[in-house]
């Protein structure tokens, strides 16, 4: 009997002090009904992220160590809960870089939507602590009181109050010769008035630029057409031969000849084409005309 009863107290210990915990992180970053971008208490999510981003930064975490996790209410609505809870977690992501904390530091948030439930659920009081997003770095989901442990730990370094004794310049006993100054003023009078001779400023000829024509040959344009019938019709015999006569198909011989003749022009710049019943090939050269004067 006395064994029953100390597990059912460490079970009731145990409970309460889970609870306890997670109820801490439920009070805070619990956003309104069908929103992922408005608080149900935007003053205090603010002064919660706002400690929390001080906490990060005391951490020094590792890239990709702060893992973001939205959450949603089982409501039977249009809203997928997955998205919205998806939403909620990278609406947190940019406030805390808004904070300053660094993207690279960052995983990829993660959406659970309706899962791990407060409650039954059912009324209103219910579904709020359920429109959560959970901060979780190497592991342990970011409390209002860890971060205010944290705080606690570190002591506030003081700093030392400067104060500045003011003391008026001493005066120097020594007064400075002004009478002097008119006596000197008068000694380079002289100095100013004499003139040095100025050296002839000998100009030098402007350079007339030799202009020297530039005689360009006029070009020509010559238009050469070649008749290939006479090359198609080798080349496909030529493939006829090469078969031993076997292919009947003078047709695909000839096809296949106009391809490799053409080609070969085509190499050398010339444009095939079909006219009058026949193949040609043709191409534009530059021909410098000769001077007529020699």
């Amino acid at each position: 009997m006395k064994k029953k009863l100390t597990i059912i107290f460490l079970s009731i210990v145990i409970t309460f002090t889970a609870f306890g915990d997670d109820q801490e992180e439920v009070d805070y970053l619990l956003f309104r009904p069908n929103s992922s971008t408005e608080f149900a208490d935007g003053e205090q999510a603010a002064i919660h992220l706002d400690n929390v981003a001080s906490y990060l930064r005391s951490r020094n975490p590792s890239p990709g160590q702060i893992i973001i996790a939205g959450y949603s209410a089982n409501v039977v609505n249009e809203i997928d809960p997955l998205e919205i809870s998806m939403e909620r977690a990278v609406f947190v992501m940019n406030e805390l870089q808004r904070r300053g904390i660094q993207p690279h530091l960052f995983a990829e948030p993660e959406a659970y939507g309706a899962v791990d439930l407060w409650g039954n659920n059912i009324g209103e009081v219910e579904r709020s602590p359920n429109r959560r997003v959970r901060i979780i770095l190497d592991g342990v989901i970011i409390t209002p009181l860890i971060v205010e442990e944290v705080e606690e730990e570190q002591e506030p370094v003081s700093t030392p109050v400067l104060t500045e004794v003011y003391r008026e310049p001493e005066r120097s006993s020594s007064i400075f010769p002004w009478i002097l100054i008119p006596l000197l003023l008068l000694l380079l009078i002289p100095l100013f008035r004499r003139r040095k001779k100025k050296e002839p400023v000998i100009k030098p000829e402007p350079v007339v630029p030799v202009v020297v024509p530039i005689v360009v040959p006029p070009v020509e344009i010559v238009y050469t057409e070649v008749n290939l019938e006479e090359e198609i019709r080798l080349c496909a015999y030529g493939l006829y031969l090469e078969r031993n006569g076997e292919s009947e198909d003078a047709y695909e011989d000839w096809c296949k000849a106009v391809y490799i003749i053409c080609t070969k022009y085509e190499k050398e710049d010339y444009k095939c084409f079909a006219a009058n019943d026949s193949w040609w090939a043709g191409k534009e050269t530059e021909k410098k005309a000769e001077d007529s004067s020699s």
